[in-house]
This record gives structure tokens, sequence and C-alpha cells, in this order.
């Protein structure tokens, strides 16, 4: 008879996990264990992704398989399949990541010789690593355990039929839709894929199915429902407040200053680099586009000339305390970038970054968020800030804006960001988490520690 503790105690030793799980993923756990399609919404930074990670020795026990079992998981972003293939792979764990194309199965180098024991690898070693792919004929053997996908990729003929073999219609034990609030956001018209990710269900009609995000709206988290064909669905949902996290805004120059907006926002940038240098607080700046990223790249490289660079005496790309990170940059300054974020220490310590840099992303040392200018939706905002304080330690969100960056002419920008940028004087910490179904939040400090609005409130 199935087990839920035993087969779970047995998945932690595979893994080697050395901390214990919340009720959360627990409650999502067993779920799956019970074969219960489910939907899981918490904050980020709570270890959504280890839920599924679990899966493939977790399900191993119920299903008496004589190895581990397979997961399927949809990504949005190549900078997520990355950061969670290097992870998996430092533990010794067969992962692995296919094209959009389905013309390249990237894993690394070493996972076949290391099998499940992990090893300690240098970051150029790891990029090295990440660089090894080869053609779908790689997995037809079903040797990886934990395989990400693109919501194209599914459809792609070749992909199609490799799902409907033999191998992974008997080891496949799970799907899972990562970010899946993305189904919404991208799915009408951007990347029409993610609305066709309920067939899924119908191709494993026998596994239990998995989708998870730090943001849903009550009423999006049916639409998602019914669009996936989840059936009889649990549903695992936390307040998705991030009490160490300070929330701010701060108005910018109109876009009639077309440079001199970015001028007056990085001249505090840069005279904080230029003070603390490798101890500047690890930052993420959103960039309004790729021309507003690459002026204020190229000001800052400028104004701190030797000091962009640690050592000083250096002039290599990877030394680069600053650093950009957009679709078009090369794949390997962009995974390189990705290894140092992943650090408890990193030594780039300044991203500018446009979407390209996904949401989900497992780096502990940021400490500060900066928007240039707000995003489109509060779902976008709540996923972009996310990254900030995942180590529990004190972080800040800053949103810059004017009034043209909330007209109601911005192409995307719905009413919901609006208001929370017009607030001026209620609670933003319980703004935000009251678009998501929350009318309290966790955050319990000093009112002035809670939001730029607070701070003025309490003060008077």
């Amino acid at each position: 008879m199935a087990d839920f503790e035993k087969d779970l105690e047995y998945a932690v030793k595979e893994l080697k996990i050395e901390f214990s799980f919340s009720d959360y993923q627990l409650r999502a756990m067993k779920s799956l264990y019970e074969n219960k399609d489910t939907i899981a919404v918490l904050p980020t930074g709570s270890g959504k992704s280890l839920i599924f990670q679990t899966l493939p020795w977790l399900l191993q026990g119920k299903m008496a398989a004589d190895r581990p079992m397979i997961v399927l998981v949809i990504s949005p972003l190549n900078s997520l399949m990355q950061d969670q293939v290097i992870s998996l792979c430092e533990r010794g764990i067969s992962a692995c990541y296919i094209s959009i194309d389905a013309s390249t199965v990237t894993t690394c180098a070493e996972v076949e010789e290391t099998k499940y024991e992990s090893e300690e690898c240098s970051d150029e070693e790891m990029d090295k690593k990440l660089k090894t792919s080869a053609g779908i004929e790689s997995i037809k053997n079903g040797h990886f355990n934990i395989i990400y996908l693109h919501p194209e990729t599914v459809f792609v003929k070749e992909i199609g039929k490799l799902l409907r073999s033999s191998v992974f219609r008997g080891r496949v034990c799970c799907t899972v839709i990562d970010e899946v609030h993305m189904v919404a956001e991208w799915g009408s018209d951007f990347r029409q894929s993610f609305n066709r990710l309920g067939e899924l269900t119908c191709l494993f009609p026998r596994v239990p199915h998995l989708a998870v995000t730090a943001t849903a709206t009550p009423s999006a988290l049916e639409e998602l429902i019914a669009l996936l064909q989840f059936k009889n669905c649990t549903k695992v949902l936390a307040n998705p407040d991030r009490p160490n996290i300070y929330l701010e805004k701060k108005e910018r120059l109109p876009n009639i200053h077309k440079f001199e907006k970015y001028d007056l926002i990085m001249s505090e940038v840069l005279a904080q680099l230029k003070d603390k240098y490798i101890d500047f607080p690890v930052t993420i700046m959103h960039c309004d586009n790729l021309e507003s990223l690459g002026y204020c790249f190229q000001l800052l490289c400028h104004e701190l000339g030797t000091r962009a660079y640690f050592p000083e005496s250096s002039t290599l790309p990877e030394d680069r305390i600053v650093a950009q990170f957009h679709k078009d940059y090369t794949e390997r300054m962009k995974i390189h970038i990705i290894s140092e974020l992943r650090k408890q220490n990193p030594k780039v310590r300044l991203v500018l970054a446009t979407v390209a840099l996904g949401m989900g992303l497992n780096a502990p040392s940021i400490a500060t968020v900066i928007h240039m200018r707000p995003p489109t939706t509060l779902e976008k905002y709540m996923q972009e800030i996310g990254r900030a304080g995942r180590n529990g330690k004190p972080a800040k969100a800053l949103c810059y804006f004017n009034t043209s960056d909330i007209a109601k002419n911005r192409k995307g920008l719905d009413n919901a960001m609006r208001a929370y940028i017009q607030n001026t004087d209620k609670c933003l910490r319980l703004h935000l988490v009251g678009h998501f179904g929350y009318n309290s939040v966790l955050f319990s400090g000093e009112k002035a520690m809670c939001c730029s609005n607070c701070k003025v409130t309490s003060a008077d």
C-alpha cells in the first residue's frame, strides 16, 4: 500500500534536501500523490519548483517503479529553464531543456557519468556543461527525470510522437505548467500555444497535473483551471505578501525629457555604486525598452571607468559589476549572469534587464528591484518585485513613474496598475494583496518600514 510519508522520505534522501517543507508544499505534494490535479498559488521564493522536482522519486514508490519517474515541465522562458537545470545538475539530478524548435536538448555534460552524485563545479565549468547539446535521440530512452519545454515545443511533430511513445506513456508521472499566469497574459495573441496546454491532460489522462504561479486573482484562477481542463482541482493558496520587501514609488521627469529622466535616476544609483563598489546591494533594474537599457548601461560604464570591473585591473566582460540582460544578448553572457545571480555574494551587483530575465529566477542575493517605468499589470509587478529578498533579509522594490506611464492610452495598461500608482495615501502593501483577493497583510513591523505611503502617514 502506498505510503506518502515513507515515499517522501525516500525522495528527500535522493534529492539531498536539507530543509523541511512548508505546509503549502506538503499539501500540494500530497494532492498530487493522491492523483489529483493541483494548482498552487504561492508567494515568490516559497519553493514552488521543489514541489514538482520531488515528484520523480515521490511517485516512484507509489507506482512501484524500478527507477525514478519523469516530470514534464512547461516553462515560458529560457532563463528559467537554464537556472533550474543548473540547480538540478549541481545536485546530481538528470535534467534537461529542449529548445523551442525542438532541435537541441541541453543539459549538464557530466550528468550521465555522475548519475545522482553531487559534485562541486566552478561557474566556468558549469557554463561549459550547459553548452553541451544533443538531438532529441538523447531523451528517447527516458534517461532524464525532469524535462523542461516551451509551450510551442510540446506541439512540434517530433515531440508529440515522443510523448506518445511507450517509454513516456509509461514513465511520465506528472505534467507541470510553471508560471501558469503567463497562459492568460501571453496566450491570446503573443504565444498562442499557451492556450493549447489543456491538451496535456488528454495526452496523459492517468497522471496528476500541476500548475504553479505566485500571482493569480480568484477569477483568473477559475479561468486557468477551465482552460487547462483540470478535474476536481485542489487549490493550494497562500497570501502573496512578502513582508521583508519595502514598497516605494517615486515620480520621474516627463517623457519630453528623453534622456534626462534616466540621468536623474541613474545619478542616485551611480553615487551608491561609486561609494559601495563591490558591496553595492545586488539590484535588478527593469528598463523601459532596449534603447533606455543601452543608454543606461553605457552611462554606467563611462562614469564608473575601471570601477565597472572587479578587480579594477580587469577588462573581461565576466568581471563587470554591472551587466545587461535582454533577448539579443549572447547566450554565453546570459548564462554567466544567471550563474552569478544564483550565488550568495555575486560579483555582478547591478543588472539592467528586460522581461527576458525570467520571473522565478532563483537568485537569493537580490536586495533591490527597480522599475524605471511601471509594468502594465499588477500581476507582472508582483512577479518581478518577488525576486528581491529571497534570503529573508530586508529588501526594497522601487517603482518610478510619470503621468504618461499611467495614461489611459498606454497600450496594455490595466486599471489595477494605474490605481496602484495613483494611490498616494493608503497602504501600498494592502492595496497590492487586495488585488489578489486578500484583505490583510503578513507584515507586522514598524509602519514606516512597510511602504512609502505608510512612511509618510506615520510621520504625520
